[in-house]
């Protein structure tokens, strides 16, 4: 956990940031869900191993940013990293709804405002970076650009205080 200061002087609430067990949880739980139910996908290979090593890099790389700007980091990276097998989109929307919940903030939105958020962000990916491909853990780092403003903007227009 970071402490964030406005400034020196007056201390603000430290902010409550995901653990790579929290990611992990969330994809397993998606998987265990689609054991039980068939109406839910996850078409994931057991040969795929989980790239835990770009999710620690996720982890350790979160910006010392507002609370929502760190949840569109959290959503646009889960997504380009593709470190799953499969639930990718899934476990970065379950993921900012945790790190939200976690920091006194709802974060809803519909299946059909979720669907809309995956095929705009396809296009923005594509203009972007010129593929759909999984992204390098340098994407980390990188300045924000279009998919990061993207994330953002979806995060603050379905975010609300608990």
């Amino acid at each position: 956990m970071k402490n964030r200061y406005k400034d020196s002087l007056t201390p603000m609430k430290p902010i409550n940031l995901l653990t790579l067990e929290d990611i992990l949880d969330i994809n397993e739980g998606l998987r265990e869900d689609a054991l039980k139910d068939p109406h839910i996908e996850y078409s994931g290979s057991e040969e795929y191993l989980i790239k835990t090593r770009q999710l620690k890099k996720l982890i350790e790389f979160t910006p010392d940013r507002e609370i929502l700007e760190i949840a569109a980091y959290y959503l646009k990276n889960i997504i380009l990293l593709q470190a799953f097998p499969d639930g990718n989109h899934r476990t970065a929307l379950y993921a900012v709804e945790l790190f939200l919940e976690k920091n006194n903030y709802r974060f809803d939105y519909t299946p059909k405002e979720s669907y809309k958020f995956r095929k705009e962000l396809y296009s923005r990916r594509l203009r972007q970076y010129k593929t759909y491909e999984e992204r390098p853990v340098s994407v980390l780092k990188e300045e924000d650009n279009q998919v990061f403003s993207f994330c953002l903007e979806f995060v603050k227009s379905h975010v609300r205080l608990a």
